[in-house]
């Protein structure tokens, strides 16, 4: 009897179905040999990586590689949910061409201290074109090695069938324009019918590309024939960040923006930072900065992507250390992801954090955040401090999967910045 109850029990754990941990797709670099990767609009200096299915516009995927003589890359593009999971779409039904195509267009470096291939990719191209909205990423791979990723590249491609049009605030119901900024918008679907808001829409909103501290699972306020608004509501309310510190090395020969030296340590340029120290007892200061993104270029050269050097760049911030947590250099030259490769180093001998990282000449915004024990959001407050003034970039999108149907389809996207006075 007891062997007959055992057998039973094991039939009914057989019989339950165990949902596999589904992997969530971030713009990434998983090799070393991997540097620069950007993700953007083709032919624009700064913008969010969407583009319009079936318009004019290309996703640009430029990076380069450490070494000479052009290795080939290929790729394949995955369809993914709101979340950033695989979707159940087969490759046939979102895409038009093959996966495993290769990356042709690629140059090696000229005249720089440190070697490189630069490459450059185009979506959609001749090859591959994505045939609905939504979420895709692109992993990247030896062409010799399709198991071993080297960087996983996210972008959108969106049907604009709704408008979205948002605004934010500093009078929220944390405080009155003090450390904390209110997102509200309202999605005018004049000519798409949704009857199902509560449950057939997914909103995202994002605070400077930022993936750790995004916003879903939101709710209607009110639901208008033709409007459907999202306003007061305690999700929307972010912690308002300061701007970006910056810093700009275009040349050897003298030091750019934020820059105590350049020296030389064969093999590389050495670039040390002017010291950072806390912000959070000063009053906030307008600057104008990119809302953390970078931008390749240098002095007297007529190709950036191939001319301009890499550096070692030296990161320091004075301050004690701070306990039950980590901080973490932030910024799109990591990606906005806070893993070990962004985790900064505590030195008690010179009571201060330190990175070094090998940077290709540009301007960069970055910023520090903490990161308590046990958890994956970075917190401003600590370091940067938080004020209700600074320009933040909110990203807002909205996709659309009633019942029935297969995938979540991106239907919406904008993006606002706070028009707050800040003199």
């Amino acid at each position: 009897m007891k062997v007959f109850g055992t057998l039973i029990m094991l039939l009914c754990f057989i019989g339950i179905p165990v949902k596999a941990q589904q992997t969530t797709y971030y713009t990434n670099v998983s090799n070393k040999q991997i540097k620069t990767l950007q993700v953007k609009v083709a032919g624009e200096m700064f913008s969010n990586p969407c583009i319009e299915l079936n318009g004019e516009d290309r996703i640009e995927i430029n990076f380069d590689a450490l070494n000479s003589g052009g290795v080939r890359y290929a790729y394949s593009l995955i369809h993914c949910n709101a979340d950033w999971t695989k979707s159940i779409l087969s490759p046939i039904e979102y895409m038009n061409g093959f996966q495993g195509m290769t990356i042709d267009d690629f140059a090696n470096s000229m005249g720089t201290t440190v070697q490189y291939t630069n490459y450059r990719l185009l979506i959609p191209n001749e090859d591959v074109q994505p045939k609905v909205s939504g979420n895709y990423a692109l992993t990247v791979y030896k062409e010799d090695n399709p198991a071993a990723i080297v960087f996983t590249a996210c972008f959108s491609v969106v049907e604009p069938i709704v408008g979205v049009s948002a605004s934010v605030s500093g009078n929220t119901d944390i405080d009155t324009n003090q450390s904390h900024q209110q997102v509200s918008f309202a999605i005018n679907n004049k000519n798409f019918s949704i009857p199902y808001p509560q449950t057939d829409l997914k909103i995202w909103v994002y605070q400077d590309n930022r993936r750790d501290n995004a916003v879903t699972g939101l709710q209607p306020m009110s639901i208008l024939e033709n409007q459907i608004t999202y306003s007061n509501n305690p999700k929307l309310i972010f912690e308002a960040g300061n701007e970006y510190r910056r810093m700009e090395f275009l040349s050897n020969k003298y030091n750019g923006m934020h820059i105590q030296n350049i020296t030389f340590h064969n093999p590389y340029y050495n670039v040390e930072l002017m010291k950072d120290y806390k912000r959070t007892s000063e009053s906030y200061q307008y600057d104008q900065d990119q809302d953390g993104r970078f931008f390749i270029r240098c002095s007297n050269c007529n190709d950036p992507d191939t001319e301009a050097d890499y550096f070692i760049v030296h990161f320091t911030l004075a301050c004690d250390e701070i306990p039950e947590g980590n901080v973490y250099l932030n910024g799109e030259l990591y990606n906005n992801v806070l893993d070990n490769n962004s985790k900064m180093d505590y030195n008690p001998e010179t009571n201060q954090y330190e990175k070094a990282v090998l940077l290709k000449q540009g301007s960069y915004n970055y910023q520090y955040l903490f990161v308590p024990d046990g958890q994956t959001v970075g917190e401003t407050a600590p370091i940067e401090g938080n004020f209700y003034q600074t320009e933040n970039e909110y990203s807002i999108y909205v996709y659309y999967h009633p019942m029935g149907t297969r995938y979540d389809r991106l239907i919406g996207v904008t993006s606002v910045k706070n028009a707050m006075q800040v003199f």
